[in-house]
């Protein structure tokens, strides 16, 4: 049909549209639709060329011109559009049809002389092609020999291929979409280390919509045999198990409320834990109709957990068998100290007494010159009784520990331990006092006298220093001597005391240091805190030995 003739049939345009139509049905690709309406038209015009450009990113890019130079479509492609760019180019960025009727004389194509120069083209018209959200995603564009403008019938013409093509590009960015959103969906569920499955709810069975590969690596089946027996996944789970995982997915998968964690049995042998959850999923009217999951191999987790717990019991039994031996070795503590108590009350105290009431018993037949000795006699075995019972009261519980603090109380014990083992005991306070904890208190006093006990028994050691300090919010206390070593290693090998000096420090944060080496003595170094948190009765940490 040539410029004079009547339009097309609108039969036959209706044709071409369903042509176009089912190539894009059938799943064309986008440059084959493109290229079929752009014949389509051209077939319908003889002597009319068609070009139809796609808009993405502000530029023109190539989508069909069967009949166009390919100089000039090469030229085109990539072109930012803009108002002077042509008929297309300014189409797509006013959004409205520009029509050039002699390209020769308008401005929009003084840039594209050349390239059509020889071509026979001398009027375009361009129509914008617009989503169905009105955003302009192409042109259509119709080329002829001659100086021309649009009739009305061509217009409508224009227009109707617009449209077509619009649905052919919409068509295409929409699975285009879907293909990028499946991709992304596939590499999701394809990289993450749980396993994901998607369940179609029907009446009275359920179909496995989607299964990710790692359900091969955990399970150790094939996803396909899922797909081919939707129910299979139970089979695998320890027997155990199995009823309580299946009660739970029938009564909470499809509210919410499926986790739960169990054992399978894999086809290997092997048994591996599973955490598994589900998701309901509702359709429009709020009804349940799918159920994704996420089932991850909790297998390493649950064998630390078990390490863990059976760690956590094997130190709550060495705890509850360091604290038997503990509290065992402060009953025998207490035993020695009654037996040294009854010793010293037997072989010093009683005697003393006894020896008096003696003494007094003999007054009755004493000549009255013979009275005033034994008077004085009397008086004297009162004085050492008193004395002793004095000495056996600081050695039990000192007063001065708890009227005058630890240095004065160390001071005092220096002073006595020198007085009864015939040792010479200095003491050096490097700071100043300060107050200690009760608990600290008592326990560092009985432990610095059970240490000097210890180097006078059995070190065979002619001096020994006190040294006490205080670093930062701790007190140290340190005991040396210059006589005989121990092996550290053997910490009872000055008295049993030792090592339970050390359980009782531990027990308040503290710590205990043995530096013990031939021809230079040893060294004990006591650090506490020396304030507590939550405090025990000082008297459950104040046993001392002897």
């Amino acid at each position: 049909m040539n410029r004079g003739q009547e339009p097309v049939a609108s039969r036959e345009l209706l044709q071409a549209q369903r042509r176009v139509l089912r190539e894009l049905a059938r799943g064309a690709p986008l440059d084959m639709v493109l290229n079929r309406l752009a014949l389509e038209a051209e077939a319908m015009v003889p002597g009319m060329r068609c070009t139809i450009l796609l808009v993405r990113d502000n530029r023109l890019y190539d989508g069909a011109g069967p009949s166009m130079p390919k100089a000039y479509r090469e030229a085109v492609h990539g072109l930012a559009i803009g108002p002077k760019v042509g008929s297309c180019g300014a189409s797509a960025y006013q959004g409205q049809r520009v029509v050039a009727r002699d390209i020769l004389e308008h401005p929009n194509w003084e840039q594209f002389h050349t390239l059509l120069q020889g071509e026979s083209i001398r009027a375009c018209w361009s129509e914008p092609v617009r989503a169905s959200t009105g955003s302009v995603v192409g042109t259509f564009a119709m080329y002829y020999a001659e100086p021309c403008e649009p009739r009305a019938f061509e217009l409508e013409w224009i227009e109707a291929m617009a449209e077509i093509a619009a649905i052919a590009i919409e068509a295409d960015c929409t699975a285009n979409e879907r293909r990028e959103s499946d991709e992304r969906f596939r590499q999701l569920a394809e990289n993450v280390h749980e396993v994901f499955w998607l369940t179609e709810l029907r009446e009275n069975e359920k179909k496995i919509l989607y299964i990710s590969p790692t359900y091969e690596t955990v399970y150790g089946r094939s996803c396909q045999s899922l797909y081919d027996e939707p129910r299979s996944w139970s089979t695998d789970i320890h027997p155990e198990d199995r009823q309580r995982v299946l009660d739970a997915f029938t009564s909470g998968a499809t509210q919410g409320r499926f986790d739960v964690e169990y054992r399978i049995l894999r086809p290997d042998g092997q048994m591996r834990w599973i955490h598994d959850r589900a998701f309901p999923i509702s359709n429009a009217n709020r009804v349940v109709y799918r159920v994704a999951g996420l089932s991850e191999d909790i297998t390493e987790r649950k064998l630390a957990e078990l390490e863990l717990s059976r760690a956590l019991a094997e130190l709550e039994a060495r705890s509850q068998a360091r604290e038997s031996m503990l509290q065992t070795e402060i009953l025998l503590a207490e035993e020695r100290e009654r037996r040294h108590l009854a010793v010293d009350l037997h072989d010093g105290l009683n005697q003393l007494l006894t020896l008096a009431l003696m003494k007094l018993r003999a007054v009755d037949s004493c000549e009255p010159q013979a009275l005033k000795p034994v008077l004085e006699c009397i008086e004297k075995l009162i004085q050492q009784a008193e004395h002793r019972a004095r000495t056996l009261t600081f050695q039990l519980s000192p007063p001065i520990l708890h009227d005058l603090g630890f240095e004065p109380a160390v001071q005092w014990l220096a002073e006595d331990v020198a007085g009864s083992y015939g040792i010479r005991v200095d003491v050096d306070f490097q700071d100043s006092a300060r107050h200690l904890d009760e608990n600290v208190l008592v326990l560092l006093f009985r432990a610095v006298r059970e240490l000097l006990i210890n180097v006078a028994k059995h070190a065979k050691a002619t001096r020994a220093v006190v040294r006490v300090r205080h670093p930062g919010d701790h007190i140290e206390v340190v005991v040396e001597d210059d006589g005989v070593a121990f092996d550290p290693a053997r910490i009872d090998g000055r008295g049993l005391g030792l090592s339970s000096i050390r359980e009782r420090l531990e027990s308040l944060r503290g710590r205990v240091k043995i530096d013990s080496k031939a021809g230079k003595g040893t060294a004990i170094t006591l650090l506490a805190p020396a304030q507590l948190i939550g405090s025990s009765n000082p008297s459950d940490l104040g046993k001392a030995n002897s």
